[in-house]
């Protein structure tokens, strides 16, 4: 038995209600529970409210508070949401592990362009070039060179689709938390390679170009991920 459009909804709001934030999550659910709880109406001929709520409780959600045993439908549904919230950790380690693999993948590819070998190239000689003039302009210049990514990412973060999708969350922090350890880094670095006032920028530079492949990596897996969020996004909004 298909259940209609206003069955559908009401799952769909029952969800929002539970605190699924994550679009791209609820969806999910929603394909989930629409398909069991047709196949609990058929093969057990309960009614749609007992069969929703055995889906409810088939996640994990209590239905009852303490010794109290909620009979209202309405109440039971909305009791707890540890389940969701369960389903919603084991997306995001899923998640983290594909992105780790395809991290990995898109960093070989990267590695093995001409392109990119040409481009790594310039950036060193203009590090290198900036180092002969002053040492401080080199290290800013490479400090730039991996913030830039990150300011990039800022024409995407407005899209519609991304705000609440749990893929755009996941691939937009890690470079970003290396990034908020920058100033202290630079902090350690001033007190600890300071001669006679003048700070030797050599090897947090020669660090800041080791990174910049790894930035612009994670860069690409960023723009991947969030092109296929919008489109799929876009293509169930239209």
């Amino acid at each position: 038995m298909k259940l209609t459009k206003e069955e559908i909804q009401y799952i769909d709001n029952y969800l929002i209600k539970n605190e699924v934030k994550f679009w791209d999550v609820r969806l999910e659910l929603l394909d989930h529970i629409v398909s069991a709880v047709e196949d609990k109406i058929k093969s057990e001929g309960i009614s749609f409210n007992e069969a929703l709520l055995e889906v409810h409780q088939g996640f994990g959600n209590k239905t009852t508070v303490g010794y109290t045993n909620i009979i209202d439908f309405e109440k039971a549904l909305f009791v707890d949401d540890k389940g969701f919230k369960t389903f919603t950790r084991n997306k995001q380690k899923a998640m983290a592990k594909k992105n780790r693999m395809r991290f990995w993948s898109i960093f070989k590819q990267m590695i093995m362009s001409s392109k990119f070998l040409l481009e790594y190239g310039l950036y060193i000689l203009l590090v290198l070039i900036a180092y002969q003039y002053k040492p401080k302009a080199a290290f800013m210049i490479s400090l730039i060179a991996l913030v830039l990514p990150e300011l990039l990412k800022l024409k995407y973060v407005f899209k519609k689709g991304v705000r609440y999708s749990l893929s755009a969350s996941m691939v937009g922090g890690i470079s970003s938390a290396i990034l908020c350890l920058q100033s202290g880094l630079v902090n350690f670095y001033k007190d600890e390679f300071t001669f006679n006032d003048v700070v030797d920028y050599r090897y947090v530079i020669c660090f800041y170009i080791l990174l910049y492949s790894l930035f612009r990596a994670n860069y690409n897996l960023y723009k991947e991920v969030l092109s296929t969020t919008i489109n799929r996004y876009n293509l169930l909004m239209s």
